[in-house]
């Protein structure tokens, strides 16, 4: 009888990692380009061009084209005359390869990669400006402008679905008081954003899910510098709506075999499906 081979055999990932990656991976790209090492940040900004075109194909819909118009302009941004260390961007690059062969998963999880995505692309004109790369500079602005309207395009049904779906006046006065517990110095602007009927409606979601909302809003505000940020509120949803659910994995966990059979875990967007019709929504 043949030797049954076991460890070839593995439980699959949530078909959502690949998402969450990629938004953590730009996010870091972000952090990087504030740091003095140049080299670094040049590789960065290269992995950022095989990204956007990746993410490019892998949200279809209405907001696709500015995507895609993003993701040629940046092809004048990506590099510059400092050398580029290529290998210290290998998340980075990783993550865009991944997301040539992610699952299509609307909502929240592409919008919050493509939210990151135009925050790193604002980054890299700043970047490329205070090194006198006029050219890349002015590439990398007009990517971030592309970014910002396929953002909107896709953004706004979703987080005016979220609004509609708001939970009830207890529900809500209640992660009032839990943002002004979690996140003092920036709890008045938050609950004043446009966009806080939606937060409450993905905290609920995430409550649901397993997590703690005031664990969760202390480790999401911990990862994004609020006070430069016009609607912080927008910001803090989508970084709780790519969280994982906890519950789901758990329960998953709990009922796979210690070993041998292959299970996928189902997708774990928190909000609605991206519209396909052109709309407008918030500046950032």
């Amino acid at each position: 009888m043949p030797q049954v081979v076991r460890h070839h055999v593995r439980q699959a990932a949530d078909p959502a990692d690949s998402w969450r990656r990629a938004e953590t991976a730009l996010r870091t790209a972000r952090t990087i380009l504030d740091s003095d090492d140049d080299a670094v940040a040049q590789g960065h900004l290269d992995a950022l061009g095989d990204t956007l075109h990746n993410l490019a194909r892998a949200t279809p819909g209405s907001h696709q084209t500015e995507l895609q118009a993003a993701a040629r302009v940046f092809n004048r941004a990506r590099r510059s005359a400092v050398r580029a260390d290529h290998q210290a961007a290998t998340g980075l690059r990783q993550a865009a390869k991944e997301l040539a062969y992610a699952p299509n998963i609307p909502g929240g999880l592409a919008i919050a990669v493509v939210f990151a995505a135009l925050h790193l692309a604002r980054a890299a004109a700043k970047w490329h400006e205070q090194r006198g790369h006029e050219q890349q500079a002015a590439a990398a602005e007009e990517t971030f402008r592309h970014l910002q309207q396929g953002y909107r395009q896709a953004a706004e049904p979703v987080l005016a679905d979220l609004c509609r779906h708001a939970p009830g006046p207890q529900t809500a006065e209640r992660f009032k008081d839990t943002v002004r517990q979690a996140i003092p110095d920036h709890a008045d602007r938050i609950l004043a954003d446009p966009a806080w009927p939606a937060l409450t409606t993905t905290l609920a979601r995430a409550e649901t899910a397993g997590h703690n909302p005031r664990h969760l809003l202390v480790d999401v505000a911990a990862r994004r510098e609020l006070d430069s940020a016009e609607h912080p509120a927008e910001v803090l949803n989508w970084r709780i709506a790519i969280q994982p659910n906890k519950r789901r994995a758990a329960a998953t966990l709990r009922s796979s075999p210690t070993r041998g059979n292959y299970r996928a875990t189902a997708p774990t967007a928190t909000t609605p499906p991206i519209a396909n019709g052109h709309r407008q929504g918030h500046r950032r």
